[in-house]
């Protein structure tokens, strides 16, 4: 009677163990998706402040690095969410890709900085000191795209673990 009641627990406690772990993995797939679709969002203002600063159309380009701003930081939050949760499973591929993402993201955040303070800089006509924020802003753009290229071969390397 013992041997019964400790098997059937042991099957409770797997059962109810690889149906925490399962719902962590679903958590991590939630917010990557979400993640991916700040960043997404973030590219796109920053580009859009990009181009508005170069058409010195200087009040829509600061709105614009603003928002580019608010999603990489939502992107950040998140993904320093999900990384909790792969550190629970102790998922090195998961830990590797989310601190990978990390610092992209802390790029394109120091990237959108260096673009918020070049454009009141442009407004005052000091261009020489704007374009060596925006020079910095590219830079920070450029590494950030070393570490997006990083992220994509992990997902490669791991289809099972990343949807397409």
């Amino acid at each position: 009677m013992r041997k019964t009641i400790i098997i059937f627990v042991l099957v409770i406690l797997t059962v109810y163990l690889s149906g925490c772990l399962g719902t962590q993995v679903t958590q991590i797939d939630q917010l990557t998706d979400t993640i991916n679709d700040h960043i997404k969002s973030g590219d796109s203002y920053f580009n859009q402040a990009a181009t508005s600063t170069n058409k010195y159309q200087y009040t829509a380009a600061q709105s614009q690095a603003d928002n580019a701003s608010t999603e990489f930081n939502l992107a950040r939050t998140t993904s320093q969410e999900a990384l909790i949760y792969a550190k629970n499973l102790q998922d090195q591929v998961y830990i590797t890709y989310l601190q990978i993402t990390l610092q992209e993201l802390d790029a394109k955040i120091n990237a959108t900085n260096e673009l918020k303070v070049a454009i009141p800089l442009f407004t005052r006509n000091d261009t020489k000191t704007g374009n060596t924020h925006v020079d910095l802003a590219n830079n920070y753009m450029d590494t950030s795209l070393e570490y997006q290229k990083q992220r994509d071969e992990i997902v490669q390397q791991n289809p099972t673990k990343f949807k397409s």
